[in-house]
């Protein structure tokens, strides 16, 4: 259409561009609870960042619409904090424990943006709203795992066989869209296997845990491929093609996949895993320079 439209007399109201500039987002959605209903999970803001194209039509000296086509890098500071258990996988078999763990993440999610607005200009300020899809290209989080537990016997989860120690510290390194079921790492040196002691067993353990150390199988990713939403904001022209601008975009789409989303905190009949059905939302703040002609 615009390709139509600046070949026609009706070119001189279509104006480009390009805008860059920060996001400050995180997710939004229920916490996951202990059996006191006390609540486990905090997301706090991650700072990203957006960059790409605009293209504008103006039906008046105030009125029109603008796309853009923008590539943002947004996600969120996950925090879990209490009750928890882990299995332990040994030459025979497994061995369930329930204690407390404590995960930092801090997740980063790559989107192709296209938002698509109306706006109206006053003197220097603009303001505009519409709505947006988002198209999820990488995803990946990093942090650390700190847990302590018992067996079901009343035994400690022991830090090597010979120690008394019974904090347990991994490092968590997540491709949240390639990582394998089980996936982890012990490359010798500081990535060196952690033994750990349950009920007479010995259950080597990576140092290192991908996004699924966990899953037995292929449940497909984490955080789904489509985002969507509505965005509004408001633009100060410095002139007549340099521009300031904050928005709000707010997400409308579940962004996690239920199937693959696991309870931290709960197991089922059998020590079974528990799956989440809840609904998991983006929430971003941007701030913007850009320029039109």
């Amino acid at each position: 259409m615009l390709t139509i439209l600046s070949g026609s007399k009706l070119g001189a109201q279509v104006k480009y561009g390009f805008k860059t500039g920060l996001n400050f987002a995180k997710f939004q959605g229920p916490s996951e609870t202990d059996n006191q209903g006390l609540g486990l999970e905090t997301w706090d803001n991650s700072t990203g960042f957006h960059i790409g194209m605009t293209f504008s039509y103006k039906f008046s000296d105030r009125f029109g619409v603008r796309g853009e086509a923008l590539y943002s890098k947004r996600g969120s500071k996950y925090t879990y904090d209490g009750q928890a258990y882990r299995f332990f996988k040994h030459t025979t078999g497994q061995v369930y424990t329930s204690g407390n763990a404590r995960y930092l993440i801090n997740i980063n999610n790559s989107y192709i943006d296209i938002p698509l607005m109306a706006f109206g200009k006053f003197g220097h300020f603009e303001v505009y709203g519409g709505g947006y899809l988002g198209f999820l290209v990488a995803s990946s989080g990093e942090g650390s795992l700190r847990y302590s537990g018992k067996t079901a016997l009343g035994n400690n989860a022991y830090v090597n066989p010979n120690t008394s120690e019974t904090e347990l510290n991994f490092n968590l390194n997540h491709n949240y869209r390639r990582d394998d079921p089980g996936a982890g790492s012990s490359q010798g040196g500081d990535e060196s296997a952690i033994n750990v002691k349950v009920d007479g067993f010995i259950a080597e353990t990576p140092k290192t845990m991908g996004a699924y150390y966990d899953f037995d199988e292929d449940k497909g990713a984490l955080y789904n491929t489509l985002d969507y939403g509505v965005v509004g904001g408001i633009s100060y022209y410095i002139s007549s093609a340099l521009y300031l601008s904050a928005r709000i975009q707010y997400g409308l789409a579940d962004i996690t996949n239920n199937n693959v989303d696991l309870s931290k905190a709960k197991t089922g009949e059998n020590n079974s895993l528990i799956y989440r059905d809840d609904k998991d939302q983006n929430f971003m703040i941007q701030a913007s320079v850009g320029f039109s002609f």
